[in-house]
């Protein structure tokens, strides 16, 4: 697994939350030197005969894809007149959101997608789920979220809970990475509960040990609780946190449909921006193609 943050991708919708993720991007792809990729998906909307596809309204189709292109070029345009040293790369996807994603990750070996977020869902998004989490839960890659009200670029105080015991090397090391780059401090947080103490008292104490040997600054505490998507999102308040970084591990997942799992959980009442840290082998597949479309097609006769 690659540790450090090469290419970065951030999606783009044309919206405020959209602006300000990239903004992030430009600001973490300037310290890291990394590459910045602006996505955007559109899909063609068609009906299915006996002839095949047939575009729904190719005009319209194209007249939004080109004012797409439009609108990516000028917000290129508008991050290389600031910072002339970022490589910037535009790219329009045609599949199913994830897909698409999942397509340029592979194709242009991205490192991190960077997405926003406005924050608390809505009773919509509880049930039917927003783009943001479901970038989250079926891209192949690390995911940062930023809060639409997210002003904060630079990450001067990183908050690294240990509440499982998967990839915490890997952690550790984007961890330091990032404080790196931003001179920062590390806050390391043991969160758990009594029944998993023991373990992860043991992993929070290797962690700690080899931040003692490292010259990043850091700090250390530890909490016992069952609640700890909202005792780390209120620690990180506290704390004056600007990043938290967390494995990718939903704890009872079963839940996510009334948004009590640990990621929709840490989204609602978490103000800064989560960096959720993905290996290869645990991201999810890549969703089917949805591109959207109606089947029109009828039986032959007889």
């Amino acid at each position: 697994m690659r540790t450090e943050i090469k290419t970065i991708l951030v999606t783009v919708d044309f919206t405020e939350k959209s602006d300000n993720a990239v903004t992030m991007a430009v600001h973490m792809a300037g310290r890291h030197k990394a590459r910045i990729i602006l996505f955007h998906n559109f899909i063609n909307y068609y009906i299915i005969d006996r002839t095949g596809k047939q575009a729904v309204g190719t005009e319209k189709v194209k007249e939004g894809l080109e004012l797409a292109e439009r609108g990516l070029r000028e917000i290129k345009l508008a991050v290389q007149e600031q910072n002339r040293s970022l490589r910037v790369d535009t790219i329009i996807g045609s599949n199913s959101l994830v897909s698409s994603i999942n397509e340029c990750i592979t194709s242009e070996k991205v490192d991190l997608v960077l997405t926003g977020t406005s924050g608390r869902q809505s009773i919509k998004e509880l049930f039917l789920g927003s783009a943001s989490y479901e970038i989250l839960t079926g891209t192949n890659s690390s995911v940062l979220l930023v809060p639409e009200k997210c002003r904060t670029y630079d990450f001067g105080k990183i908050l690294v809970p240990v509440r499982v015991i998967e990839n915490l090397q890997e952690k550790l090391m984007v961890s330091q990475n990032i404080a790196k780059k931003n001179n920062a401090e590390i806050s390391l947080l043991g969160i758990c509960s009594e029944e998993d103490a023991n373990v992860i008292k043991e992993a929070y104490n290797s962690i700690w040990s080899a931040l003692a040997k490292d010259t990043v600054k850091y700090s250390t505490s530890f909490i016992l609780t069952n609640e700890k998507a909202v005792k780390i999102s209120q620690f990180s308040k506290i704390d004056h946190a600007d990043i938290i970084i967390l494995n990718y591990h939903d704890e009872n997942s079963w839940k996510s449909l009334f948004s009590e799992n640990f990621f929709k959980q840490i989204i609602n009442h978490t103000d800064v921006p989560l960096f959720f840290l993905k290996k290869t082998t645990e991201a999810q597949k890549a969703m089917p193609d949805e591109s959207a479309g109606f089947d029109i097609a009828l039986p032959s006769p007889g």
